[in-house]
């Protein structure tokens, strides 16, 4: 079972980073006007829909990691706006 949540974390963690590659403006934008979820709300439905159909019912590894490096990428804009 540990192979499995690794083969699924991993999952997790590719979709996460080409979420953020390919819509990174449209995350900071929803990121500081608040408004990320429906901003983002086909992106992120679309990213749900591939990790459900392929890691199955495990969404709690999904969305950690995505809330994860949300705040991450929301405590350097909030960083670069400071400065």
């Amino acid at each position: 079972m540990a192979a499995s949540n690794s083969k699924v974390e991993r999952l997790a963690r590719t979709i996460v980073a080409d979420f953020f590659l390919y819509n990174q403006d449209k995350i900071d934008k929803g990121l500081l006007n608040d408004d990320f979820f429906e901003r983002l709300e086909g992106e992120i439905e679309d990213s749900v829909t591939f990790f459900r159909e392929h890691a199955g019912g495990k969404m709690e590894i999904f969305w950690d990691t995505l809330f994860n490096r949300l705040m991450q990428r929301e405590a350097k804009l909030l960083e670069m706006k400071e400065s």
